[in-house]
């Protein structure tokens, strides 16, 4: 039994704007950690970054992983920066189905590159190699992942669609969170 999904993957792929439409659909909470961040510091993610440097960063995140991984009823959208390991993977399937989705690099691209600045970590001067980088990265973490999707193509409630008979084929079972709680 799960108690959240857990929406995986590199920046651009689209865990936020999917994350918000799966939430809704089921009628759960929907928790971005990047922006659970920035509220918490009091900054923007590139801001933050800057002033609290790698390990900070890391540090605050390790943080928020422990901290959401412990939710009912959540889909739950980890930075696309946030760096997986295996210990990372424990902590989050222990209570959640992990789903990582990934976009071929033109749309990662087109997607990154339309917020330029606000991802601290991304080389905007060569964002071509960066993502083809970022992309052989996250290859070595897919298979720890329940599923994949892949949200290059088609609309969000398509692909909404997809997770949701994903889940259903594999049986996932999730607990309730308890009214009032």
């Amino acid at each position: 039994m799960k108690r959240n999904i857990v929406l995986v993957g590199m920046m651009g792929s689209g865990k936020s704007h999917i994350g918000r439409k799966l939430a809704q659909r089921l009628g759960w909470q929907f928790v971005d950690t990047d922006r659970r961040i920035e509220r918490a510091v009091g900054m923007t993610i590139a801001e933050f970054y800057a002033h609290a440097g790698e390990k900070g960063f890391r540090e605050r995140e390790l943080n928020v992983l422990h901290q959401v991984s412990r939710y009912h009823e959540a889909v739950i959208s980890f930075g696309g920066n946030f760096p997986m390991s295996i210990e990372t993977y424990r902590i989050l399937h222990r209570h959640g189905f992990i789903i990582a989705l990934l976009s071929e690099p033109f749309r990662v691209e087109e997607r990154v590159s339309r917020h330029i600045g606000k991802r601290p970590t991304v080389d905007y001067d060569n964002l071509r190699e960066f993502v083809h980088k970022m992309m052989r990265q996250w290859e070595e973490i897919y298979p720890y992942c329940d599923c994949v999707v892949d949200t290059t193509r088609g609309g969000a409630s398509q692909i909404v669609d997809t997770i949701v008979q994903k889940i259903e084929e594999k049986k996932v079972q999730f607990i309730a969170r308890e009214k009032g709680v």
